[in-house]
């Protein structure tokens, strides 16, 4: 796994840690898919875009104040996991901001409800846009819709 930068807070059950902070854009990642998340967000800082990413490690329970936050401050949010597109963290997300009032730009990046395609995580990842270009070129066309 990539060495990634510290959390402004450590390690506890149920509550997020903030990998980056920014303002234009969430990303909201779980497990392995936090690396191509914080890629993704070097990758639009250079386009003068403000990405935050936040590591959701646990989904159950969910931190609902780290959502609420990052809703209330950022421009959008895109949740990011290796699981299917139900069930998951984004569902558990869109939940949250519908239940709450919350409306954001929003968009769930997972492994969509088919016969998902075999081959290496990268190969797999790069398939369903949880690459670091994949989830770069989603940040970009939810900016700009």
């Amino acid at each position: 796994m990539p060495n990634l930068p510290a959390a402004e807070d450590g390690f506890r059950i149920g509550k997020a840690r903030t990998i980056r902070r920014g303002k234009d854009l969430a990303f909201i990642a779980c497990g392995e898919t936090v690396a191509p998340a914080y890629e993704a967000a070097q990758l639009l800082s250079a386009r003068g875009v403000s990405a935050e990413l936040i590591s959701m490690h646990t989904i159950k329970p969910l931190d609902e104040a780290a959502l609420r936050d990052a809703a209330s401050r950022c421009g959008a949010i895109i949740t990011v996991e290796e699981h299917s597109v139900y069930g998951g963290l984004g569902e558990a997300c869109a939940s949250v901001l519908l239940q709450k009032n919350l409306s954001v730009p929003f968009r769930i990046v997972a492994l969509p409800d088919e016969d998902t395609v075999t081959g290496s995580q990268a190969e797999i990842f790069d398939h369903y846009g949880i690459s670091a270009r994949g989830l770069f070129e989603t940040a970009l066309n939810v900016l700009n819709a």
